[in-house]
């Protein structure tokens, strides 16, 4: 494995990222011409119309437009003198060390070094103690996943500034008009943001390098001391991983820092699996039962239709071949013949196996509400319709 290559990804991307507000200064200078040239005429008329009693306040327009129009001409060496001034204060604010934030791939260096000789020591496992190899394994997994995350936020932090940095420009000459003067502010604002956020991480290295440098595992490794690198590397990862939240509290003016964030980012991929198999398994059981269901129900409908036809025939004989009153040939009226009384409870028995089956292939609430997350809403589907259609 290179480890440099986060680095060199990193470096190549801060190339391309550069030429952007060069492929967009005709476009920025098009704009420019035009809206400062619309707000010069509208500050002559403003003047003229006024008896040209509004020197100061036409002075102080002009003034504006003239540092405006020096912000356009130079945004790239600014927001990057901005930012860097930003990131510098982190580090001093943290001691003064740390590594650079333009070379993520060290924070990887850190890790390999680190568990050296935890890949040494399962390496040499036999199989006779495959459990224990699978927990350091698992262990060293966890381990890395922490250094990779925070040459992951440290890479993206600085990929985001000099993206913003890129694109941002073609909003800037809108300040020069009056009415479309937010658009310049919201990039700016964007700037301020990402500059924020590298300080908070450049501060939150500072303090954490040490660490990370120093920490390792003695000859004789023990659970213990494995799970004690995994927890400190694990709680600086979610530090770092923190770093955006921390960044727009502190421009908010209200922390975003706490326990409860870990255990929610830590919940809500489990959460995702155990629905995702919560799902499954009541979509299957659901699947089985209206099948069962489905099976009894013909049953008993096979069974009553037989009986019916049974009970019908001797009825039937009797007709044929009576010659006498009809008080003789059939049934008594006031009282009803063996065969309707058993198609009748025939009936009742089905129907009372059927809402039997009914209930036993109703879905308990944890599957519902698992196939309710799954399943589209119906004001998202675009035709409407039923999430789980009757065939």
């Amino acid at each position: 494995m290179n480890p440099g290559i986060l680095t060199e990804t990193l470096n190549h991307f801060l190339a391309v990222f550069g030429a952007g507000w060069s492929n967009l200064q005709p476009a920025i200078n098009g704009l420019t011409g035009v809206l400062l040239s619309i707000e010069i005429v509208m500050i002559g008329l403003w003047w003229a119309l006024g008896g040209g009693e509004q020197l100061v306040a036409v002075m102080k327009k002009i003034l504006y437009l003239g540092v405006w129009m020096w912000i356009v001409r130079s945004f790239p060496a600014l927001s990057n003198a901005f930012v860097q001034s930003l990131i510098h204060a982190g580090q001093i604010a943290g001691g003064g060390g740390g590594p650079s934030l333009f070379d993520p791939s060290k924070i990887i260096e850190y890790g390999l070094t680190t568990t050296a000789p935890l890949v040494e020591k399962i390496s040499g496992i036999g199989i006779t103690e495959i459990v224990n190899g699978l927990v350091l394994a698992l262990t060293y997994i966890g381990i890395m996943l922490a250094y990779i995350l925070i040459a992951w936020q440290i890479f993206y932090a600085v990929l985001e500034f000099n993206l913003l940095a890129a694109v941002v420009g073609i909003f800037l000459p809108f300040g020069f008009f009056e009415p479309t003067k937010f658009l310049a502010e919201k990039a700016i604002g964007a700037i301020v943001s990402s500059g924020v956020k590298l300080m908070v991480l450049a501060f939150i290295m500072s303090v954490i390098e040490p660490t990370l440098s120093t920490l390792a595992f003695s000859g004789d490794l023990n659970f213990t001391e494995i799970w004690s690198a995994l927890l400190t590397v694990g709680a600086v990862a979610f530090l770092a991983w923190n770093a955006p939240g921390i960044a727009a509290g502190l421009l908010a003016g209200s922390p975003s820092l706490s326990a409860g964030a870990a255990l929610q980012n830590a919940v809500v991929g489990g959460t995702g699996v155990a629905l995702a198999g919560m799902g499954a398994y009541g979509l299957t059981k659901m699947a089985v039962e209206k099948v069962g269901a489905g099976v009894g129900a013909a049953s008993q409908m096979i069974g009553s239709r037989f009986g019916s036809s049974g009970g019908d025939t001797p009825k039937s004989g009797g007709d044929s071949g009576a010659g006498g009153p009809s008080g003789s040939t059939g049934s008594p009226s006031g009282t009803s013949s063996p065969s309707s009384a058993s198609a009748t409870s025939d009936r009742g028995g089905s129907s009372e196996q059927k809402d039997e089956h009914q209930e036993k292939g109703k879905a308990p609430n944890w599957a519902k509400t698992a196939l309710h997350a799954m399943h589209t809403p119906e004001e998202a589907r675009p035709s409407g319709g039923s999430a789980t259609p009757r065939l």
